[in-house]
């Protein structure tokens, strides 16, 4: 018998809702003109996602999280690629250090008068970037802001025309968007791995044997160097970082390929990598995880990437590693490059972020 009051309900709510956002996003905004905008904190791969609570709960949200939070390729035990935090609009506003994170994605469907999302997204695009967006809905639905309300945050606006279309703008600019994340959190590797500076005479040397450019963090150490090969280790308390440079003859172009990467993986595995299990070795295990491979570029330069799963005969270690035949076409040859980790009983997926940060820095002289 209530029912007949329901919507004039809602429209009291989302009024308040709205009067509420604009009153406190007011009060703070006149404050923070009159100081230096903070420094954006947050994990690596993470990304905060601002929506109203009944599209992040519905299929919209069910989208987010399909492609935002897919497994990490590849992992022993499944993470995702990135971690995922849900805050509404009101939410956002209300505490401040909320704004301060590192990556966001608004959602908003434009032309739902009523929705707090929107309504804060109009105002923070203002009139330009909202003209562009209805001049062409299709074209012009991901608005990319930087340091807006912090140093160093990168704010995805995906605007839309329907809900329908926001789950449609979704999956089509998904490896935008990734890229866009991706970016900013090699700046954050980009710090980290070097920390402690980089080791420019290994690097010298690996140009000279290997015939790649190479940024070696200091604290890498040279495990095994036998003119072939170098295999460089760092060790902590949790976790072994390895990198394995050599290179090989380029004869045709089906070198490239996944069942390459597996053969040049075993191969050098089982001269250079052991434990102190007699008889140990590293293979690469196909059978429990596939290796996933694909044609790709590195610096300009064609390449073949892998990723999968090595383990140790006759031990039991076992981890992640991602490889890279990259082609050096002057002097006819195929550079490998592969980075390998072991680290039990710890999350992996960051550290897998940092050791491919590394592999990417190489270049081909």
């Amino acid at each position: 018998m209530f029912t007949s009051g329901l919507p004039c309900f809602r429209s009291v709510v989302q009024a308040f809702v709205l009067a509420l956002m604009l009153l406190v996003n007011g009060c703070t905004e006149s404050g923070e003109r009159l100081k230096a905008k903070p420094n954006a904190f947050g994990e690596l791969a993470s990304l905060v996602v601002i929506a109203d609570p009944e599209v992040w709960e519905g299929p919209i949200g069910d989208t987010i999280r399909n492609y935002y939070s897919s497994a990490y390729l590849i992992l022993p035990q499944p993470e995702p690629i990135l971690d995922l935090k849900f805050y509404s609009s009101l939410d956002l506003l209300k505490a401040p250090l909320r704004r301060e994170l590192k990556s966001y994605l608004f959602l908003a469907d434009m032309s739902d008068k009523q929705s707090p999302t929107a309504a804060l997204v109009r105002k923070e695009l203002g009139p330009r970037q909202l003209d562009q967006f209805q001049s062409d809905p299709q074209k012009n639905n991901l608005v990319v802001g930087y340091d807006r309300w912090a140093k160093g945050q990168l704010i995805l606006f995906q605007l839309a025309d329907s809900r329908e279309n926001l789950i449609k703008h979704l999956k089509d600019n998904l490896p935008d968007a990734l890229r866009k994340i991706r970016a900013q959190d090699a700046i954050r590797l980009e710090a980290n791995a070097y920390q402690a500076g980089r080791n420019t005479k290994l690097e010298a040397e690996i140009e000279a044997r290997m015939h790649v450019r190479l940024k070696v963090p200091r604290d890498y150490v040279v495990a095994v160097d036998d003119g072939k090969a170098y295999w460089l280790r760092r060790e902590t308390d949790k976790a072994s970082f390895s990198l394995l440079i050599s290179r090989f003859p380029y004869t045709d172009v089906r070198q490239f390929s996944r069942d390459n990467v597996i053969h040049l993986r075993d191969s050098l595995g089982k001269k250079y990598v052991s434990s102190r299990a007699p008889n140990s070795y590293m293979v690469v295990n196909d059978k429990d995880l596939p290796v996933f491979g694909q044609v790709t570029r590195l610096n300009g330069k064609y390449a073949y990437e892998g990723r999968g799963i090595w383990e140790l005969e006759n031990d039991y270690m076992a981890g992640s590693f991602i490889t890279y035949l990259v082609h050096h076409p002057k002097r006819g040859e195929i550079i490998f490059l592969d980075a390998f980790l072991y680290a039990p009983g710890e999350t992996k997926r960051d550290k897998m972020l940092h050791l491919e940060h590394i592999l990417r820095t190489a270049s081909i002289p």
